[in-house]
């Protein structure tokens, strides 16, 4: 994604700072999502707005110019209708291209093991020369890597410090020259932080992209986490009453005490545990492994959290998972804190996690039992 740059020296210089343009070899995207792969989802799957949708000069088409009629049932691509909104000059729009597309979601799951943050990928495919949208900033993150094709593009400095999506004030548009302009040719990469206004042209030639939205938490983020700590404290459930000084100083003696007692570092724990997991479906076989009894070749992985995020309680360890609050013995919690949703570990690697070589059965124990309640899927070697 970043070479011939090399991740460090993104990580360094870039990640969460500025704007960069990583010129790339023709063809190095080529096998994540071609027109072919395309053409095979827009027949296969069901796909309708909001999910699949086309646009031009910055308008959304109405879908019944690339639907077929309800009157035909539920509706679906026409291909009569499609061909010609686009051959006018609309661009093809599909949001959550990892879902999809193998490769995509294989990319997507990189990203949050990297940077720790939820990810999804929407795939822009383009012909003549109508932008789909006017110059706008995102509130997120966002790496832009060519498929297929070339698209020109201006970018712009941010007019507000790090925009938030519903923020206070709007940011202002850009009035100035371009902190960069270029045409972006297959196998280029383009990082665009949030802020960054940008917009994108077609050259009248088939261009295939797709934007990489990453979301890693703010200050926002944190402080929100905070009240929901702070939901525990009967002064703060109740109502605010007429004598209003108290209270105030209550608050405020009760925020500074969680955040100093809840460290930022618990937070981004509990985030990471959260970013959206992939779904890993393994049939015929998941209905007979699942509650087959575990052995040591056994593999194992989340089925629905990306990672456990534990809180030590006296002896045991807490984690929240298919809306329940599980409690382990402390000795169990290095192997369970080795699970993850990318990834299938057999039993012997989370045995081999254990400080306490007798914790062995109780940890088989537990897995059984998370297994049942559909926490972790159960996979055959």
């Amino acid at each position: 994604m970043v070479a011939p740059l090399g991740a460090d020296a993104f990580l360094e210089s870039y990640w969460l700072k500025s704007f960069v343009h990583i010129p790339g070899k023709p063809g190095r995207f080529a096998d994540l999502l071609g027109w072919d792969e395309l053409n095979a989802v827009l027949e296969q799957h069901r796909l309708t707005p909001p999910r699949l949708k086309l646009y031009k000069d910055g308008q959304p088409l109405d879908p019944s110019l690339y639907l077929t009629p309800a009157m035909f049932g539920v509706p679906r691509l026409d291909a009569g209708g499609l061909a010609t909104s686009l051959a006018q000059g609309a661009s093809l729009i599909l949001d959550d291209a990892q879902e999809v597309a193998p490769k995509v979601r294989d990319l997507m799951q990189s990203f949050q093991d990297v940077l720790h943050t939820d990810t999804f990928a929407n795939l822009y495919a383009g012909w003549h020369g109508q932008k789909a949208f006017h110059i706008h900033w995102d509130p997120q993150e966002a790496f832009v890597i060519q498929l297929a094709g070339r698209k020109r593009w201006r970018v712009y400095h941010p007019t507000r410090q790090h925009p938030l999506k519903n923020d206070i004030e709007p940011p202002q548009p850009p009035d100035g020259t371009p902190a960069w302009e270029g045409v972006v040719a297959d196998g280029d990469t383009l990082y665009i932080p949030r802020g960054w206004w940008h917009e994108a042209f077609p050259l009248n030639e088939p261009s295939l992209h797709l934007t990489i939205s990453l979301t890693p938490p703010t200050g926002m983020d944190y402080l929100g986490w905070i009240v929901a700590q702070l939901r525990r404290h009967p002064e703060l459930r109740a109502s605010i009453p007429a004598a209003q000084d108290k209270i105030a100083n209550q608050i405020t003696q009760l925020v500074a005490d969680t955040l100093a007692q809840v460290p930022l570092g618990d937070f981004l724990r509990e985030w990471d545990a959260n970013i959206r997991p992939q779904p890993h479906i393994r049939l015929p076989g998941a209905p007979y492994q699942q509650l087959a009894p575990i052995q040591d070749d056994s593999r194992i992985r989340l089925a629905a959290l990306h990672r456990l995020s534990f809180a030590p309680q006296g002896p045991q360890f807490e984690f929240r998972a298919a809306g329940r609050l599980w409690s382990v013995p402390a000795p169990l919690q290095p192997a369970l804190a080795r699970l993850h949703n990318a990834r299938a570990l057999a039993v012997t690697e989370l045995v081999a996690a254990l400080t306490e070589a007798s914790a062995r059965d109780d940890l088989i124990k537990s897995l059984s039992v998370l297994a049942r309640a559909g926490v972790v899927l159960v996979e055959k070697a």
